[in-house]
């Protein structure tokens, strides 16, 4: 613990004036000043409360979640050094033996740090560096039952599989996604709940994504019976979720055209094959 170098009442005032300044910071857009605020927020809470508190605990999840939204949008807007800088932080904070004492809560946290650092590498092309940190995001996922639904690091594994050209692994993990999320949706649910825990998107457009992705896999393994299977369930889930003239039912309607066309004997030639789509980054 931190050696207390001012009076109470001091620490607690400035603990106040961070949670204000970071709130502002946030309603105007500016996240990166508004992390650093909150940063700020949790080392006074440390030096006041001292590390074993509950408040540092909660403040320091607070600052995980907050670092790695922020890190996904850097990477989407392509600021890559400040995305990896956050991800990496996150990364520390969430090693055992640190801040979060709650075991299951580190990990949920660690699993979404790694997942991330999945997005972020396969995004700079470093497709082995990926596979390894979804691994690790999957081996977490698999081990703690209260982390989210592992789907979506399974079909982040589908593609970058794919992209290294081994689509029989590839297909394996887009089959583990469609199963989970099959067992996971509740059938009596129109919105698509997840049983137990939320997932990281909702269930109907991550069903409709790992049915596409399988079907993929299968195409480029020449299974185009199976495949045109798979694109049906996907242009079915995507019709209902995203609606007729969605960008993505269209494509996946088009890739089920695709399937079809070959079965009744037409040149493939005709079309190019369609990459998996990736789920949408965790938050």
């Amino acid at each position: 613990a931190m050696v207390r170098s001012q009076p109470v009442e001091v620490g607690v005032q400035q603990i106040k004036e961070c949670d204000r300044k970071h709130e502002e910071l946030r309603r105007d857009g500016r996240t990166v000043e508004a992390l650093a605020e909150l940063e700020r927020g949790l080392f006074f809470r440390r030096e006041v409360l001292g590390d074993k508190h509950i408040e540092v605990e909660k403040c320091c999840c607070a600052f995980i979640s907050y670092t790695n939204s922020t890190a996904m949008t850097a990477l989407q807007a392509g600021d890559m050094l400040l995305s990896f800088e956050l991800l990496k932080k996150a990364e520390i904070v969430t090693e055992p033996r640190g801040l979060i004492r709650d075991k299951m809560t580190r990990l949920k946290m660690r699993a979404i740090t790694f997942n991330n650092l999945g997005c972020f590498m396969r995004r700079r092309g470093k497709l082995h560096s990926s596979l390894q940190y979804l691994d690790k995001a999957l081996r977490i996922e698999l081990t703690v039952k209260t982390v989210d639904n592992p789907a979506g690091t399974h079909l982040n594994m589908c593609a970058v599989l794919s992209q290294l050209g081994r689509h029989a692994a590839a297909l394996q993990h887009a089959q583990c996604a469609l199963q989970l999320l099959e067992d996971a949706v509740d059938p009596l649910s129109v919105t698509g709940k997840i049983k137990g825990g939320e997932a990281y998107v909702k269930p109907p457009s991550l069903l409709a994504i790992a049915a596409h992705n399988a079907a993929v896999e299968l195409e480029h393994m020449d299974r185009y019976e199976e495949a045109r299977d798979h694109y049906a369930q996907a242009a079915h889930v995507a019709q209902q979720h995203w609606g007729e003239s969605h960008p993505k039912t269209r494509a996946i309607r088009r890739a089920l055209l695709h399937a079809r066309h070959i079965l009744a004997g037409g040149d493939s030639q005709d079309f190019s094959a369609a990459p998996p789509l990736p789920p949408n980054a965790s938050p």
